[in-house]
């Protein structure tokens, strides 16, 4: 522990500091360590302040969304977590919708329905928060969260406000500019279709049965693990099921691969969906780091595939 409490508490005495804060109950998959100094803001201004803070002073900041698709190091994380609870919901013209990056992804979904807004039912049951879904590019199947959006307001490298576009967020499968960039996500504005309610509804119900068939819900987790699999001329004549297809599921290749019910301490290949792991007690970072060492090379060796990671580390791995 550093000096670094005293000086928050000093600098910016009315924020709701929490230290040594540990963060498991706040993640999906309920491992990982403590903050050093944890806070949740809402304010634009507030949090301007202590992301310029932060970069000036050279302290380093994590911001946090939701917790879904995340995992955060045994160890904990060093500096400022900051966890942003902006959920507002504004309709700014008849087919756009400016959203906090606080907002919960479900609710933005249910909110744009109740305003006659299709475009976004199949996200429902995508966990967390708009900010992170935004950040990750979060999909449904082959829907891409970027696809809807027409604007995000952040707060750059230098410390300023600004809005970029969708070409400038160089949204792709998985992966925005955010990832490369220390640019805080603060407001999303998404593009919208008018659309019939009981549409949305049934939309919405086919994708809660979809999930409910075929992913490990109720449990610790954060999702899956590993992104699909660009398809190869090898692929597709060992699985031809897949041969019209961009990506070969990686849950696929772990499953045939013969991982399921693999485990690493408490933490385990899922039996239902073999890309997410799950956490069936007091599982830890370090038991995810290996089961994913594990699934990793057990898949190369058999099918010449690397996979690669969908969840995001925090603090030293």
């Amino acid at each position: 522990m550093t000096d670094l409490p005293k000086t928050l508490g000093e600098q910016f005495a009315d924020f709701p500091w929490q230290f040594a804060y540990q963060l498991a109950p706040q993640t999906y998959f309920k491992v990982g360590g403590p903050a050093e100094a944890y806070v949740e803001l809402s304010d634009e201004q507030q949090i301007l302040q202590l992301v310029k803070f932060c970069r000036e002073n050279n302290v380093p900041l994590t911001i946090l969304g939701g917790g879904s698709n995340i995992i955060v190091s045994d160890q904990g994380i060093q500096g400022v977590v900051l966890k942003l609870t902006n959920d507002e919901f504004e309709l700014v013209d008849d087919n756009t919708v400016r959203v906090g990056a606080g907002l919960k992804t479900a609710l933005l979904v249910r909110k744009a329905v109740d305003a006659g807004l299709t475009g976004l039912e199949f996200f429902l049951g995508v966990p967390g928060n708009v900010g992170g879904a935004v950040y990750n590019n979060a999909h449904y199947l082959e829907d891409l969260m970027g696809e809807h959006i027409s604007r995000v307001k952040i707060i750059d490298e230098q410390g300023r406000v600004s809005w970029l576009t969708n070409e400038e967020c160089r949204f792709g499968y998985d992966r925005s500019r955010f990832q490369q960039t220390k640019e805080v996500i603060l407001q999303v504005e998404f593009s919208l279709q008018k659309g019939s309610l009981e549409e949305s509804q049934e939309k919405i119900r086919q994708a809660t049965v979809y999930r409910a068939e075929t992913q490990p819900l109720g449990v610790p987790s954060s999702g899956c693990i590993f992104q699909n699999t660009p398809n190869t001329p090898e692929l597709k004549e060992r699985f031809p099921q897949f041969a019209d297809r961009e990506f070969v599921p990686g849950g696929f290749l772990i499953d045939q691969a013969g991982l399921k019910g693999a485990r690493e301490g408490d933490i385990v290949v899922s039996d239902k969906h073999a890309a997410f792991f799950v956490n069936t007690g007091q599982g830890k970072a370090a038991d995810i780091q290996k089961l994913i060492n594990h699934v990793k090379s057990t898949v190369e060796e058999k099918f010449g595939v690397k996979l690669k990671e969908e969840v995001f580390w925090l603090g030293q791995r």
